[in-house]
């Protein structure tokens, strides 16, 4: 129940923050702050792990919901995008499904979207545990993630991305860390008079997994170049 309200509340204040912002005004950037803007995008929409590196094993599976919040490393250049004021961060709602595969194999899929915004994105993720870990050994794991970006009219963006973690369980609790990179293509409609850009930024996150019984809940930060982005999830399955 306290995780719930803690979920509650994290999306109210979100949403209070990021209200009625579309990314419509791409045409009012120069190539550089688009370039800008599209380090943030990255960061906002990436797949956060949101769990340890451990496999669900063949018979587990998790059906969560969880919030994130991204701060903007560029507030001026989301002002001139979205022909707004005052934007310092980007909330997401997430929801996703993750179903274990035989031989430490994982995979998912998710949908979210910023609150009263055209943002929504969609993708999906395949995990591999290279060690499964033990009572004594921590798991170790490596995750593969693509997302797309949906709704804005004027781009075309997704992002890639690979990272390493390792976890260690102590009964309910779980914490793990992690580091990786996101390579982002983003392709702005040619009314615009933007050009493509491509590159890559890196990833790094902590966070803590707990498990009660069939209810799973995560608190995970994640820093991509220079976006801190902090995440709730609140998941059930086995």
């Amino acid at each position: 129940m306290r995780c719930l309200l803690l979920t509650c509340i994290l999306f109210s204040l979100t949403t209070s923050v990021f209200a009625s912002n579309n990314i419509n005004n791409l045409p009012a950037l120069t190539q550089s702050q688009f370039q800008d803007l599209s380090t943030d995008v990255a960061a906002v929409i990436s797949l956060k792990q949101l769990e340890g590196a451990a496999p669900e094993g063949i018979t587990g599976f998790d059906v969560s919901l969880d919030m994130s919040t991204t701060n903007v490393a560029h507030p001026s250049d989301w002002d001139l995008a979205t022909n707004s004021t005052g934007i310092t961060n980007v909330p997401m709602a997430r929801a996703r499904i993750s179903k274990g595969l035989p031989f430490g194999f994982d995979i998912g899929g998710f949908y979210s979207y910023a609150p009263n915004s055209n943002i929504k994105v969609f993708g999906g993720e395949l995990r591999y545990a290279i060690v499964e870990g033990s009572d004594v050994m921590p798991a170790i794991g490596v995750r593969a993630a693509f997302s797309q970006l949906a709704g804005v009219n004027q781009l075309s963006f997704n992002s890639k991305s690979l990272d390493f973690s390792i976890s260690k369980g102590f009964g309910p609790f779980t914490p793990y860390a992690g580091v990786g990179r996101v390579w982002v293509n983003s392709n702005p409609d040619a009314s615009t008079g933007l050009s493509d850009t491509s590159f890559g930024n890196s990833e790094m996150f902590v966070g803590l997994s707990m498990s009660f019984i069939a209810v799973h809940v995560a608190l995970e930060a994640n820093r991509i170049a220079s976006n801190n982005t902090y995440s709730l999830k609140l998941g059930f399955g086995f």
